[in-house]
């Protein structure tokens, strides 16, 4: 089968704008592709072709550096509780509510750490502690159970708390790879399998290679400090995303 232009497009700008800055394929994808199928056949595929795209990225940033463990494990650990929680209340409040909420505190978030990246807050930026780690996974989850994007939470602390830049994508992205894989299982417990698109499968492994690979190479010739600054704003993107996307 051969997939279809658009999609293999849609994949590799997503994948090039996640290893150039560390997150925001997911949204890409599912933002785009669901106006060109059913959502609930792109939120499970999506997490499938991601989960791949996760575990590629990650076995070319462990080469360079290894993640911080100490601050992933917590991570991972406090987004579990978060995702079920946020699943739960999901049930129970009003969807396009919750993402004006969350999309004006996700802007609001971006802008707070791009005056800490400007120095211009820096005596109020977030500390490396135990935690504070649990905390972004816990917030992150939440996030991801309620409207399924929980990235820039973490993506904010480790973007505060990190100096080197692969060292912030190699544990950003386990910490995906551990949020997808949770939800792949979960979709498979609950019959998901059957909203699975070969087409869409076969366009992100064809595409992501590509979009990764050039991603990071671009990345690299860029200062740090102003990769973080466009880490910042591409944060405040998304929130005016979420909330155009109401």
């Amino acid at each position: 089968m051969i997939p279809s232009v658009p999609d293999f497009l849609v994949f590799f700008l997503a994948w090039f704008f996640q290893a150039f800055t560390g997150f925001g394929a997911g949204i890409f994808i599912v933002g785009t592709l669901s106006l060109l199928y059913d959502p609930r056949t792109v939120i499970v595929t999506s997490a499938v072709v991601n989960l791949f795209g996760t575990l590629l990225m990650s076995g070319i940033l462990i080469r360079r550096v290894k993640p911080r463990f100490d601050i992933l494990f917590p991570l991972m650990l406090g987004s579990v509780p978060g995702i079920f929680l946020g699943a739960e209340i999901l049930l129970y409040l009003d969807r396009d509510t919750l993402r004006l909420v969350i999309g004006v505190f996700i802007f609001l978030l971006g802008i707070y750490d791009l005056l800490v990246q400007r120095r211009l807050l820096k005596k109020f930026s977030m500390r490396e502690s135990l935690l504070n780690s649990l905390t972004a996974g816990f917030v992150g989850g939440f996030f991801a159970g309620l409207i399924g994007m929980g990235g820039p939470p973490p993506v904010v602390y480790l973007n505060q708390i990190l100096e080197d830049i692969d060292e912030f994508k190699t544990t950003l992205t386990l910490f995906f790879t551990s949020n997808i894989l949770f939800r792949v299982v979960s979709y498979g417990i609950q019959g998901g399998i059957e909203y699975f698109d070969k087409g869409l499968i076969y366009a992100g492994l064809l595409s992501i290679p590509l979009g990764v690979y050039i991603g990071l190479l671009l990345s690299r010739k860029v200062q740090p400090s102003g990769l973080k600054v466009f880490i910042s704003t591409s944060v405040m993107f998304l929130g005016i995303v979420l909330v155009i996307q109401r």
